[in-house]
């Protein structure tokens, strides 16, 4: 489920963390790295919950209604068509899903107010409006508004950003992707699949635990060095006005580049440079482009650094 450029950003994270903070550890920075990690897992599953708990939050307030004194028609006689939501239904009976939150203890029965206010905003919305006004039924039109849901409605709702903010300091950062992979996940569901089918593991691959976990141990055991190297390449700017993140961008690139020989230079170097628009200033991309340009050539000068693309051209 998650993505290198995610393991990155959360490498960076604890590099910034470990270069603040004199009596930060090594092994303190791995502990906090995979516990960041597993978080967004717990997050892909909390927010996967969320929709079946909207589901059953409307099945409640139609009950409620028919148990009036005096109903109305509509109370009566309710559209069933989003309650009974086939694709719901599925994600309800999804036994990894539902173990999964049962061991971490996760739900959303401390925050009814958001499902409530979500399930307002759901009602209000246009693309509800004509999937309630068919009078058809199909998997394929459940499925399409669930997610509609999660692509139009969650990632700017700002009581649920909120209710996830006080939970847990590592969610909020990690909204936008984890709802994205969860759009993913709902997009491969069939109605024909078991009750059993998996979720998307925490990693694709092994490798990529691996490689979040060299990379800050990289970092963080030669921050010293790579800091000195970041400073003899930048000694012609004046070191008060270089963001602070931008350094720790740097020596965190540099760390992946000396770690993974079979990891392309440019593809390390992009990804620095990308992550650099969204989490320093804005002309740092440009800036960390060009330092670690230089750092690259002397590197390779020295013979200290050695790629798999250079020795056999292979540069995938």
């Amino acid at each position: 489920m998650v993505s290198r450029r995610l393991l990155r950003i959360k490498v960076l994270k604890e590099v910034y963390s470990f270069l603040n903070a004199q009596n930060t550890s090594c092994e303190a920075a791995g502990k906090t790295l995979k516990y960041s990690i597993q978080k967004t897992y717990d997050l892909y599953h909390l927010l996967m919950l969320l929709v079946i708990e909207i589901s059953d939050y409307a099945m409640q307030q139609i009950e409620l209604g028919k148990q009036k004194n005096f109903p109305t028609e509509q109370e009566l006689h309710p559209n069933t068509k989003f309650v009974n939501n086939e694709f719901i239904t599925l994600l309800r009976n999804n036994v990894p899903l539902r173990r999964y939150c049962e061991k971490q203890r996760l739900s959303w029965g401390g925050n009814p107010e958001v499902v409530k206010k979500l399930l307002a905003l759901l009602y209000s919305t246009n693309f509800f409006r004509q999937y309630m006004g068919n009078a058809s039924r199909s998997f394929v039109e459940d499925k399409f508004l669930v997610i509609q849901l999660y692509s139009e409605l969650l990632e700017d709702f700002e009581p649920l950003l909120l209710a996830l903010e006080d939970q847990n300091i590592y969610w909020i950062d990690d909204v936008e992707f984890t709802i994205s992979q969860i759009i993913k996940t709902l997009k491969l569901f069939r109605n024909d699949q078991s009750n059993d089918t998996p979720l998307a593991p925490l990693y694709k691959e092994k490798e990529d635990e691996l490689f979040a976990e060299r990379v800050l141990l990289r970092a963080t055991t030669n921050s010293v060095a790579y800091r000195e190297l970041v400073d003899k390449h930048t000694k012609n700017w004046d070191l008060e006005r270089i963001a602070f993140m931008d350094i720790v961008i740097m020596v965190t690139a540099v760390a992946e580049l000396m770690e993974f020989p079979d990891i392309p230079i440019k593809v390390s170097l992009n990804e620095y440079i990308e992550i650099a628009k969204y989490y320093s200033t804005p002309n740092s991309s440009l800036f960390i482009n060009g330092v670690l340009d230089r750092i690259v050539e002397d590197l390779k000068q020295e013979k200290l650094l050695v790629k798999e693309e250079d020795s056999d051209g292979d540069a995938s």
